[in-house]
C-alpha cells in the first residue's frame, strides 16, 4: 500500500469516526434501567459475535451484530446503539489492540449504517419503541438499507486500499436477510418481554450461528477434498486447470514447471506399490518445501507434478527447477541404492508466460515438450524452445 493510499485510508476513518461520535452526541439521552441492561447483554453478544465470525466459502467473514443493531434501533433510538457500538469496540480494542483501527471502522460504519437505515424506517411509518407486525415496509425498508450502506462504506474501504470493488457473496447475502426477517419477528418477543425477550433472542440467535458455523465449515471441507489430492495432500488436476486460468488472467508473468519422477514403475516393482505411494508423498513433501509460498503445487497425474509460478520468468523458474532436482537427488529416498542411477530423479520441463508462449493451451503443451525433452537424459532440467519442436519432428519423420 503506498503511502498516498494509506493517508486516504486515515483520513475515510477519521471522517466515519467523526460522524458516529458526532451523531452520539446529537442523540444523547439518560438510559433507563431496563435499557442499560438490555444494551449491556446486546453489547456483550456484539462482541462475542465480532471475535468469532462466520467464516463463509469465499473466504469472508460474516458477523451475527447485524441483527443486535436492528433490535436495538428500532426498539431504543439511535443512541442506545451506539452505546453497544461503542462499548463493544472498546472490548475489541482491548483484546485485539493491533488491529483497532479496523474494529473502530467497522464500529463506525455500523453506526452509520443503522443511522441512515433508522431514519428510512422512520420516513416510512416505523415508530421507535414499538413493533407492529403490520408495517412490513419499514422493516423491509430498513432491512434493504442496512444492507446497502454497508456495502457502500465497505467498498469505498476497499478500493481505497486495493483499488478494487467488493463483490457481493450471494450466500453471505441471503443468511443476512434470513437472520434479519427472524431478527424483525423476535424483536416483537423482546418488546413484549425485556430481559426474558432479549435473553430467548441471544439464545436463538447464538444457535443459528452455530448452526450456519457448522454448514460452512463442512462446506469447506468438503470444497478440499474436491481440489486436493487424496494420497499426497496435493491440489489434484481439475484444480490444476481451473487454476491456471486464474493465474493467467491475473500475472503478467508466470511459469509452468512439470515434473516427473524417473524410473517410477522400477521402483514400483522392487519395492511394492505401498512404498511407492509413500515415496509419491516425500516427494510432495519435498516440493512444497523447496517452492516459495505463494506457488501452486498439483498432483498432475500418477508420478507427475506440476508447479504454478506467479511472477517467474524462465531464468528464475530454471534457477528453482535445478535446485528442485538437486534436492529430490541428493535426499536419501528408501532403496535408492537399488535404483538404476542409485538415487531417486526428477526430470522437469519448464516454460514460461509470455515469454515462449500466449495461452494456458500453449504453456501446458510447451512445458510437457519439454519435459519430454528432458526424460531422454533423465535427473534433467530442460526449458522449453522452439528449438526442441524442430528436432522432435525430424526424429518422428
Amino acid at each position: 500500500m503506498t503511502m498516498k493510499q494509506k493517508m486516504m485510508l486515515r483520513i475515510y476513518l477519521y471522517c466515519c469516526l467523526g460522524a458516529f461520535v458526532s451523531l452520539t452526541f446529537l442523540h444523547i439521552r439518560p438510559l433507563s434501567r431496563e435499557e442499560f441492561i438490555v444494551i449491556s447483554v446486546i453489547g456483550l453478544v456484539a462482541v462475542w459475535f465480532e471475535w468469532r465470525p462466520i467464516s463463509l466459502p469465499s473466504g469472508e467473514e460474516l458477523s451475527l451484530v447485524s441483527p443486535l443493531l436492528f433490535t436495538s434501533s428500532v426498539l431504543y433510538g439511535f443512541f442506545p446503539t451506539a452505546c453497544v457500538l461503542v462499548s463493544s469496540s472498546n472490548i475489541l480494542v482491548c483484546l485485539k489492540p493491533s488491529s483497532w483501527k479496523p474494529i473502530l471502522f467497522n464500529g463506525a460504519q455500523y453506526a452509520l449504517s443503522a443511522y441512515l437505515a433508522l431514519q428510512v424506517y422512520q420516513l416510512a411509518g416505523g415508530i421507535i419503541g414499538t413493533l407492529s407486525l403490520n408495517n412490513v415496509l419499514s422493516y423491509t425498508l430498513y432491512i434493504v438499507c442496512y444492507q446497502m450502506m454497508n456495502f457502500f462504506f465497505v467498498t469505498i474501504f476497499m478500493y481505497i486500499s486495493t483499488k478494487s470493488f467488493l463483490t457481493i457473496d450471494v450466500k453471505a447475502t441471503i443468511v443476512y436477510f434470513n437472520l434479519m426477517v427472524f431478527a424483525t419477528l423476535v424483536t416483537k418477543v423482546i418488546e413484549q418481554g425485556e430481559i426474558m425477550g432479549i435473553v430467548l433472542f441471544v439464545i436463538i440467535l447464538w444457535s443459528l450461528g452455530l448452526s450456519y458455523r457448522t454448514y460452512y465449515s463442512l462446506y469447506h471441507e468438503f470444497k478440499i477434498l474436491s481440489i486436493k489430492d487424496g494420497l499426497t495432500n496435493l491440489y489434484n488436476h481439475r484444480y490444476f486447470q481451473q487454476k491456471i486460468e486464474e493465474v493467467l488472467e491475473s500475472s503478467e508473468a508466470v511459469s509452468l514447471l512439470l515434473i516427473d519422477l524417473d524410473f517410477f514403475k522400477i521402483y514400483n516393482d522392487q519395492f511394492g506399490h505401498p512404498e511407492g505411494d509413500q515415496l509419491l508423498k516425500e516427494i510432495s513433501t519435498l516440493l512444497l518445501e523447496k517452492s516459495p509460498k505463494d506457488a501452486n503445487v498439483f498432483r498432475y497425474g500418477g508420478e507427475e507434478f506440476a508447479i504454478l509460478l506467479q511472477g517467474y520468468s524462465e531464468v528464475k523458474a530454471l534457477s528453482l527447477s535445478e535446485k528442485i532436482r538437486r534436492a529430490v537427488s541428493e535426499k536419501a529416498f528408501y532403496g535408492t541404492d537399488r535404483m538404476p542411477m542409485e538415487c531417486i530423479t526428477v526430470s522437469v520441463g519448464v516454460s514460461s508466460y509470455p515469454e515462449m508462449v500466449d495461452s494456458k493451451e500453449q504453456l501446458i503443451k510447451t512445458a510437457d515438450t519439454a519435459l519430454y525433452e528432458a526424460k531422454k537424459m533423465r535427473n534433467n532440467v530442460v526449458a522449453y524452445s522452439p528449438r526442441i519442436e524442430r528436432t522432435t519432428e525430424l526424429i518422428s519423420r
